[in-house]
């Protein structure tokens, strides 16, 4: 037991952009740095009426290896939702993510400290698209939807 009445915890959300070739759920180029802005954009990235998703095969085997590696569970089935929101960055007005049924669950990693080892606990590392990518003036804001759709793991 402790003299101290609380325990510090802290939770630590991280953004792994996957090295695919493509974006999460169309054929765009992911590698959007650089690119001219809203060059690499489609009807399924824009979210435009009638345009279906269709999930990158490399970005969920890049997620179960990471989920692997982090020594997650995998379960037998997972499932994309969509997560609504409105903000500019965003197209569809919503994001497509994991969240019920995550690709990885209940995993962990070693760290080494100097006060000795420590196991981090992972929550999850699932699978979403990133967002549009703003940029901010004074008086105006621009908006490249290069970035918009691109493959990411979220580790929780």
């Amino acid at each position: 037991m402790t003299d101290r009445p609380y325990e510090l915890v802290i939770g630590i959300e991280t953004h792994v952009e996957l090295a695919t070739e493509s974006k999460m759920f169309c054929g765009c180029a992911a590698k959007w740095f650089g690119a001219p802005p809203n060059s690499l954009v489609c009807p399924v990235c824009l979210g435009l009426p009638g345009a279906l998703p269709v999930p990158n095969r490399r970005a969920i085997e890049l997620a179960m290896v990471a989920g692997l590696a982090l020594n997650c569970e995998v379960p037998a089935h997972t499932k994309f939702d969509r997560k609504n929101y409105m903000y500019p960055d965003l197209p569809k007005g919503y994001q497509i993510s994991q969240y019920d049924l995550p690709l990885n669950v209940k995993g962990w990693l070693e760290i080494t400290t100097s006060a000795g080892s420590k196991r981090v606990g992972i929550t999850r590392a699932h699978l979403e698209e990133d967002t549009a990518n703003s940029k901010h003036g004074e008086g105006y804001a621009l908006i490249d939807f290069n970035r918009s759709g691109v493959p990411l793991l979220e580790i929780v």
